[in-house]
Formats: C-alpha cells, sequence, structure tokens
C-alpha cells in the first residue's frame, strides 16, 4: 500500500513532457511523414526533410507540420494530395501537386474537411484540380502561398485555386493564383476577408454565390474574365483593389448580378472592356473610385435600381456610362457632390469644385451596340462619334442616359484624372461605310417609330 502511494506521488510530481519535434525524411527517424505524424501527440511539430514523398498524406491530430525546402508531397493523380481532418493544423513549407482531377469529388492539392482554426501558409501548389479546398471549415489562414492550375486542362475542367464551401470566418491573404478556373470561389460562405492577393489568367479572380458579408480588399486582379463576379450575395464590402486589363470577350473589372448592398470604396477599374457592370443589383454604394481608361466605364442594366454613385474619378473611358432601357433609378451625388467625368464641358465659375449645371453622361452609339453587337466593329471611331452627335442634335433613338446634377471640376485627391488613362486602340475602321451605315440604321429606326405612332 505504501509502495503504491509513493509512485502515485512521484509520477504527479514529475514534470509534464512538452511538445516534441519528429524529423522525417531519409536518413531521419521516420522515412514519411505519415510515419511521424502517426508517432506525433497533439501540439507536437514534424519536420520533413527534402525530398518528394508519394502517395496521399492525411493528418488528423492538431500538429505542426513543415516542409523544409525540396520538400515534396505527390498525390499521384489520385484523391487529394494532403487531407486536414483536424483543428489547429499548421502546414507549411511543401511544393503539393498532383492531386486527382475528378470535380464529382472535388480533388484538391491540400483540402480541409470540417476543421477550424487551421493555418496553410508559405506552399506551393501545382499540376492540381483545387488548390486548397475549404469544406465546412471556419477560422482557417491562408496567407503566403503559390497556386498554379494544370495548364493541360480545358478551363471548365479545372478546379479553383482557393475554394470555400459553407466555410466562415477565413482569412485569404497574400497568395499569387494563376491558370485555375477561379481564383478564389466562395459558395454560402460568410464573414471571410481576403486580402493582398495577385489573381492573374483565370475567368472570374474571386467569385462569390449564396456569399453574404464579406469582404474583399487591396487584392490586384489582371487579364481574367473578369476580376470579380458578384452574385446572388449582399453585403460584400471591397476596398483599395486594382481590377486592370480585363478585355476578352465579354470581359468585365467587376461583375454584379443580383448583389444587394454591395460597398465599393477606392478601386482602381481601369483598362478593361467593360469597367463596371451592374445587373439587377440594388442599393449599393460606389465613393471614390477610379473608372478611368475601359472601353465602356459603367454598364447599367434597367434591373439595376437604388444604387449611390459618388466622388468618383470616371474619366478617359470611351463610353463613361452605358444605360440600357428602362426606369432603372439610381443617385449620382451626395452631399451636393457627384462624380468627375473628365470632360472640359463641365464649368465651375464660383470655384466651389462644383459644375454649374447638371451632367449627362452617355450616348446614343454605345446603347445601339448593346443591343446590335456587331456594332461594335465601329465603336470609337469617327462614324460613331458622328452619330452620337446627331443624336445630341435630333433625337431619333431616345436612348437613356445618366444626369449628374452635381458633377466636380476636378478629380478628387487621389484619384486619376483626365487625360491620365485612355482606352486601348481598336484597328482602324473605313469611317466613311461606318458612317453610311449607321445613319441608314438611324433612318430605318425613325421610319419604323413613325409607323408605329401611325392611327
Amino acid at each position: 500500500m505504501l509502495a503504491a502511494v509513493l509512485v502515485l506521488a512521484l509520477a504527479q510530481a514529475a514534470p509534464a513532457q512538452g511538445p516534441r519535434t519528429h524529423r522525417a525524411g531519409q536518413g531521419q527517424p521516420y522515412a514519411t511523414p505519415a510515419q511521424a505524424i502517426s508517432a506525433a501527440r497533439a501540439g507536437d511539430t514534424v519536420r520533413v526533410a527534402r525530398g518528394t514523398y508519394r502517395g496521399a498524406l492525411s493528418i488528423d491530430r492538431h500538429v505542426v507540420v513543415i516542409g523544409e525546402p525540396g520538400a515534396v508531397v505527390d498525390g499521384g493523380g489520385a484523391g487529394s494530395a494532403v487531407t486536414i481532418s483536424a483543428d489547429s493544423v499548421t502546414l507549411s513549407g511543401f511544393t503539393l501537386r498532383n492531386s486527382g482531377r475528378s470535380l464529382d469529388t472535388d480533388d484538391a492539392a491540400l483540402k480541409i474537411i470540417r476543421a477550424d482554426g487551421c493555418s496553410i501558409r508559405g506552399n506551393r501548389v501545382e499540376l492540381s484540380l483545387h488548390g486548397v479546398y475549404l469544406l465546412e471549415a471556419d477560422g482557417t489562414r491562408v496567407e503566403g502561398n503559390t497556386i498554379v492550375g494544370d495548364p493541360a486542362l480545358a478551363e471548365a475542367r479545372r478546379g479553383n485555386g482557393v475554394h470555400l464551401f459553407n466555410a466562415h470566418g477565413n482569412r485569404v491573404a497574400n497568395n499569387v493564383i494563376r491558370a485555375t478556373r477561379d481564383g478564389i470561389y466562395f459558395a454560402g460562405a460568410n464573414q471571410n476577408l481576403i486580402a493582398g492577393n495577385d489573381v492573374s489568367r483565370v475567368r472570374y479572380g474571386v467569385h462569390y454565390m449564396y456569399s453574404d458579408d464579406n469582404e474583399f480588399r487591396g487584392n490586384r486582379f489582371t487579364r481574367n474574365a473578369a476580376g470579380a463576379a458578384l452574385m446572388a450575395s449582399r453585403r460584400i464590402v471591397f476596398r483599395d483593389n486594382v481590377f486592370s486589363r480585363h478585355v476578352g470577350y465579354r470581359a468585365y473589372g467587376i461583375l454584379l448580378q443580383t448583389a444587394e448592398e454591395v460597398v465599393a470604396e477606392r478601386n482602381r477599374i481601369e483598362g478593361n472592356l467593360v469597367g463596371l457592370f451592374v445587373d439587377a443589383s440594388n442599393n449599393g454604394t460606389f465613393r471614390g473610385n477610379t473608372i478611368a481608361g475601359n472601353g465602356i466605364g459603367i454598364d447599367l442594366t434597367a434591373s439595376a435600381e437604388g444604387n449611390l454613385f459618388t466622388g468618383n474619378a470616371i474619366a478617359g473611358n470611351r463610353t463613361p456610362v452605358r444605360k440600357l432601357m428602362g426606369s432603372g433609378e439610381n443617385r449620382w451625388d451626395e452631399n451636393g457632390r457627384g462624380n468627375f467625368w473628365g470632360d472640359p464641358a463641365v464649368f465651375d465659375l464660383d470655384g466651389d469644385g462644383v459644375g454649374e449645371r447638371p451632367y449627362r453622361a452617355g450616348e446614343a452609339f454605345s446603347t445601339l451596340a448593346a443591343e446590335r453587337p456587331v456594332l461594335e466593329l465601329f465603336a470609337g471611331t469617327p462614324a460613331a462619334r458622328a452619330l452620337s452627335w446627331a443624336e445630341e442634335a435630333f433625337p431619333v433613338f431616345g436612348t437613356s442616359r445618366v444626369e449628374d446634377p452635381r458633377p466636380l471640376a476636378a478629380a478628387p485627391g487621389g484619384l486619376l484624372g483626365a487625360g491620365e488613362a485612355r482606352p486601348e486602340r481598336r484597328p482602324r475602321r473605313d469611317a466613311r461605310v461606318g458612317l453610311l451605315f449607321l445613319i441608314s440604321l438611324a433612318l430605318a429606326t425613325a421610319r419604323r417609330r413613325g409607323r408605329n405612332q401611325e392611327p
């Protein structure tokens, strides 16, 4: 009895063993990362030496897994290369490659399944379907990774750089993403932050579907089909981002479709085919943005209503605003200050920084081209400009325009002013042919309207 008591007392007095470090690789105590993880307890660290480790890796306990330079996990082309199913796992320093290619099972270089509070940083992803996939995983930090899709796959068959499904409160920051389907994709994912990412040559740089109360700031999106696509989502805030050089067929700097109550501030939207496209998106606020050097600065459908545009520099675009026919009403000033249009026709006689009369933005040709895409051949030509001037003097088409009641005489501080950006040049067309074509179109439209008005 006395011996048992002494043994128990000594056990209680002995210091608890702290976290341990397990080493894996050639010449190390464990040959593979999987063996080292199996030997680890919660809180331990696994360090993996240089080398290529083939086969899927599963992390099912709270550990820190660090890849030393040259450590590669190769998934072998089946399933996900690394799967995390435990909370608070850290994975850093690896090259992760060669996942499966099944969109049915959403294979990924790294897949986190119903595990919270993980940290994924400083890894390189290549030749995989999805890059990092968060499945019902909350509070994860995906930071400082480079993610490159599989160029051998058609765009529709690729996965996304970072994919969040029903995943909330995550941070995706300072990653470089190339050649995936979408750069960062949200599906039913709320209250996430993305910041400082560089996304290029994908379909949509960032894509929200049914995802509310998210924020993205300080990101750079270039040469995608669209820099950002916000769809069926509410209260998304985006600030201090760059959306540049989206110039392919139906390319957009920002695409809003059924997006409610968005807030866009201090973004640079420049050199795109269409800078900002707003469709069935209501009650948004667009304040202090630079929208410059685009083919069309802002493209509004009739279903876009209740939006506020104020303090923006909308300058140097081939068409500043195109508003399709309809009754959608939006506001173009706040507290007596509207937007800067880069048009010398705005006169400020009393020196208060605001033009003396309302400014009407938009022109006939762009509205006609929206209804008849073949007319885009003549965009920017003297023929198109002549048609717009004629419509000003003798209205025939009845095109819809927007009116800024208090246009700014100078660009707000820090925003790009007129003349500092220009839309990309198109090949020169035969102005005479274009002018004859557009005049005949105007006459045909006038005759048709006359017939419709006959008793």
